[in-house]
């Protein structure tokens, strides 16, 4: 299968273990397609769940050592659709995009895979370790052919965390961002048999990031998640 990836032109763990862990698998991408930076202009809650200050590589770099053609370019452009026909590519995987539209991804034979950090269809849009405690949702994660729609599409498989009575919010985190790895892996091998059929992403529930009213509560949120939870295995 070949396997384009949309990834960014900057230092990015999802990107870098992507690329790297394709590559292990025997999946090494015949290109990466990177994006430079943007300024977002939407409102980011701000308790902060991720960890700062990794020890990470250039993805240019990891490609340059790798092998792999790198080509820095706007994702939704008619440049990466000329790409995608250019290198005959069944496969796209998402390490790093914002929104792409169809000029990106209309053309690979297969589709272009995303692996979303929450339980589709009830987990849509952003800060869904967040969401999924203020509304008791399981924690996981689902891969999906995205379509135009925002965390739509064709789903391919899900696969939830265990939650521990000792959990902090950068644990939930650290094991769902570990477990789209996974999953990644995992679904390329579904989607080589060519028997499974793929079910449509239902409509589910959007969110944007959670707004200060409700973050403000969400550390007593989480220890009554974590009670109605907790595994102690």
């Amino acid at each position: 299968m070949n396997i384009g990836v949309f990834a960014y032109n900057f230092k990015h763990w999802k990107t870098q273990e992507g690329i790297i862990n394709l590559t292990l698998a025997g999946r090494k991408p015949k290109i990466i397609f990177a994006a430079d930076p943007v300024k977002l202009n939407f409102y980011k809650s701000k308790k902060r769940i991720t960890p700062k200050d990794l020890f990470l590589k250039h993805p240019s770099d990891i490609a340059k050592f790798l092998n792999i053609d790198y080509k820095v370019v706007i994702h939704n452009s008619l440049e990466v659709n000329n790409l995608v026909k250019e290198y005959n590519l069944d496969l796209g995987i998402i390490l790093g995009a914002r929104i792409l539209k169809p000029i990106a991804f209309k053309d690979f034979k297969v589709g272009v895979m995303n692996m979303h950090p929450g339980i589709l269809p009830e987990n849509r849009g952003l800060d869904n370790v967040k969401w999924g405690i203020i509304n008791n949702y399981p924690q996981g994660v689902t891969s999906h052919l995205i379509n135009k729609k925002i965390d739509q599409g064709r789903m391919i498989k899900k696969e939830t965390i265990k939650i521990y009575p000792d959990d902090t919010l950068l644990d939930l985190h650290l094991r769902i961002q570990n477990l789209e790895q996974k999953v990644m892996l995992d679904s390329i091998k579904i989607l080589e048999n060519k028997e499974n059929i793929l079910k449509e992403v239902d409509k589910g529930n959007y969110y944007k990031s959670v707004p200060p009213d409700i973050e403000a509560s969400l550390e007593e949120k989480f220890k009554i998640y974590k009670e109605k939870n907790a595994s102690n295995s």
